[in-house]
């Protein structure tokens, strides 16, 4: 069935420049990976939607299987007010398929576990199983435990702790920059959000994200995401994509809009790089709400001549 994390973002903070992963319930910062994002997106859903304690849900615990020469450890376990095991999560990455490898590898990690729920997610697909009197059975719906209680209320701090906005992003901005989030990340979206990190792009352009990704024609797309920066600040990132090749991308910052400084974006495609004004490429303004500027977006950058 369709994940509980689709639409569901991990935390983030930034550490000497870094983007980092950060984990609510330990309180500590990871790398940013694909199995650590899944297993977040997975804990905002339990925590925040289905109500689960936090002091119940343990992360890495360690278990010694027949014939491994070291500990293996799990990824999530949830425990009920008795504090016995209730459920036992693996997470792969997203771009890894849910298989029956999967399923034997939970099922080893349980007969140490004893979980009556299992969990398997890839942060696209779930795999609920029952075990009952030592048999694994496959189940059609999330456990009553487990179902959602509450609707997440998704303000601007919300979007600004999972790395789609800066604390300090300038107030002409900040109704634009939320109502963009809630276009290109609301759960209503049909598309599903995808992470990319883009191997090779300036660091100082932060890139990597999760991107909504539009059909604007035939074998084109925009790839596009609101990025926060180290200082607080926001940015506009969107991918041209080709016949499935990247072939352009502008990184804008939308505090630089805001305060009119004519340079305020970057463009980048097979005719160089440039600094632009936005306002006068696409005649950019916070009162054009972002779902109106895909194709003006995918328009320009699709413009491979030797000036912006």
């Amino acid at each position: 069935m369709q994940s509980v994390a689709r639409n569901h973002f991990p935390q983030y903070v930034f550490r000497d420049g870094t983007k980092l992963l950060w984990n609510p319930i330990l309180k500590k910062s990871f790398a940013d990976l694909p199995e650590e994002r899944v297993r977040l997106q997975l804990i905002e859903y339990l925590t925040l939607e289905a109500g689960f304690s936090t002091s119940r849900i343990s992360f890495e615990s360690p278990v010694n299987l027949p014939r491994d020469k070291s500990a293996s450890r799990t990824d999530i376990i949830c425990y009920n007010k008795d504090f016995k095991p209730l459920l036992l999560v693996e997470c792969k990455a997203p771009d890894i398929p849910l298989t029956e490898k999967a399923s034997v590898q939970i099922a080893r990690y349980n007969q140490k576990i004893g979980a009556p729920l299992l969990l398997i997610s890839n942060g696209v697909d779930d795999f609920w199983f029952k075990n009952s009197s030592g048999s694994i059975n496959n189940l059609n719906e999330i456990p009553k435990e487990f179902k959602a209680q509450s609707t997440l209320k998704r303000d601007f701090e919300y979007w600004n702790k999972r790395g789609f906005a800066g604390s300090k992003t300038h107030p002409e901005a900040r109704k634009w920059v939320l109502e963009s989030c809630e276009f290109l990340y609301d759960a209503e979206r049909n598309s599903l959000t995808k992470y990319f990190k883009f191997e090779g792009a300036s660091k100082e352009l932060l890139l990597p994200n999760y991107y909504s990704i539009f059909n604007v024609e035939k074998n084109i797309k925009l790839a596009v995401a609101l990025t926060g920066t180290p200082f607080g600040s926001t940015r506009l990132n969107c991918v041209l994509n080709k016949s499935g090749e990247n072939t352009a991308f502008l990184s804008s910052s939308l505090d630089l809009l805001a305060s009119g400084d004519s340079k305020n974006t970057t463009k980048q495609s097979v005719a160089g790089i440039f600094n632009i004004d936005l306002h006068k490429e696409i005649a950019f303004n916070f009162e054009q709400p972002l779902n109106n500027l895909i194709y003006l977006l995918s328009e320009f950058l699709g413009k491979n001549l030797q000036n912006p």
